[in-house]
């Protein structure tokens, strides 16, 4: 089955049917396109593992909300989806193969609509002015927001951003620590592409700029009852997740002084010395804290960073011991992940929010619903 060709069937029957919707998707279908490829591939290749499809795609209908889609839309969308099956099937479109590809959209849309009916309390977005915006390289900026709303989020967590160039159009980004004083947060973005959302927020914000923000996602966090060796893995941008963890390591234990610390060591990848950025920081953190061991990875070859840094985490007696927490480029982090559980580290010690395929939020890239 072409999914391009079955797609252009689709949003060609539903705008058809039904013009309002169109309103609420950006300008460019690109990416939705691509994004509702990935879903209808996930919801087809995990049809044996319902409750995966469940999460996911409950997580998907609270992630739309910001969209304002509707219930009724969602149904809407079915529709469109059935039609253009049975265009893209042609003469071998049956009765009983109808009835099978129904049974299974229904079961894929019912999550959504029930993920967002289950929020209602929270809300889809939270609005922001940017009171900073620093460039640290061509193509990287460092923003700081100042919430309009009230808005909590735990270290480790990412959030959907909105650019103002770009509406309804939403990327995942990680706030690189807890909001501060004043209530800033701050991301790190890193553009990887002309004319997408990470375009429009290193080359076309400014401080003034009123922004939206997605409530916080994810399972990246710290945790209490784990014993042994704390690593720390993040590749370009994930470092934002990572530091915002760091941050929070450190003011548990000064709030806590008599608190044994765990040995911590942080390993940061990049391509070229130049990526590494943001380091006076993390300097700063190593000088004064022991327990912390900064370990950073530079090769133009992602293959060989990633044996390099799969090597020196499973480096010494008991590599399996503790946890190891990461974050990157999705690409980076899957490919990190397989090499270290085939080094030996049990796959339940490490941790990442990247789903293994499909359509969810992909930290540190594309990959958020729109």
């Amino acid at each position: 089955m072409s999914f391009d060709e079955l797609i252009g069937h689709l949003y060609r029957a539903l705008f058809a049917r039904h013009p309002s919707p169109r309103s609420l998707f950006p300008a460019s279908m690109e990416f939705q396109r691509a994004h509702l490829a990935r879903a209808l591939r996930y919801l087809i290749e995990h049809l044996d593992q319902p409750d995966a499809i469940v999460e996911t795609f409950t997580r998907l209908g609270r992630d739309h909300r910001g969209l304002g889609l509707l219930p009724a839309q969602y149904a809407a969308f079915e529709t469109a989806l059935s039609e253009a099956l049975r265009v893209q099937a042609g003469p071998r479109w049956t009765a009983e193969l109808g009835q099978a590809w129904l049974r299974m959209l229904r079961f894929g849309v019912t999550a959504p609509v029930r993920g967002a009916e289950a929020a209602p309390r929270e809300p889809p977005f939270w609005r922001a002015t940017v009171t900073s915006h620093r460039l640290l390289a061509p193509d990287l900026t460092l923003l700081r927001l100042r919430r309009h709303e009230t808005f909590r989020h735990r270290a480790g967590q990412y959030v959907a951003r909105e650019s103002p160039r770009l509406p309804r159009t939403w990327r995942p980004y990680d706030p690189a620590g807890a909001p501060g004083t004043r209530g800033d947060i701050e991301f790190h973005v890193r553009r990887t592409g002309p004319g997408g959302v990470s375009d429009a927020l290193v080359s076309g914000t400014a401080a003034g700029d009123e922004v939206r923000v997605g409530p916080p996602r994810g399972n990246l966090a710290l945790d209490d009852a784990a014993d042994g060796e704390l690593r720390l893995v993040a590749w370009d941008t994930g470092w934002a997740a990572m530091k915002a963890l760091l941050q929070e390591l450190d003011h548990r234990l000064r709030s806590a002084p008599r608190h044994q610390a765990r040995p911590v060591r942080r390993h940061l990848g990049a391509e070229t010395p130049a990526d590494l950025y943001d380091t006076d920081h993390l300097t700063e953190l190593e000088r004064r804290h022991p327990w912390l061991t900064v370990v950073p990875v530079v090769d133009t070859s992602p293959e060989r960073a990633r044996d390099r840094t799969a090597e020196a985490l499973t480096r010494g007696p008991a590599p399996a011991a503790g946890r190891t927490l990461m974050a990157g480029p999705p690409a980076v982090v899957h490919a990190l992940a397989a090499a270290l559980v085939h080094a030996g580290l049990p796959p339940e010690h490490l941790r990442h929010d990247l789903p293994p395929t499909g359509p969810g939020p992909a930290r540190g890239g594309p990959g958020l619903p729109v």
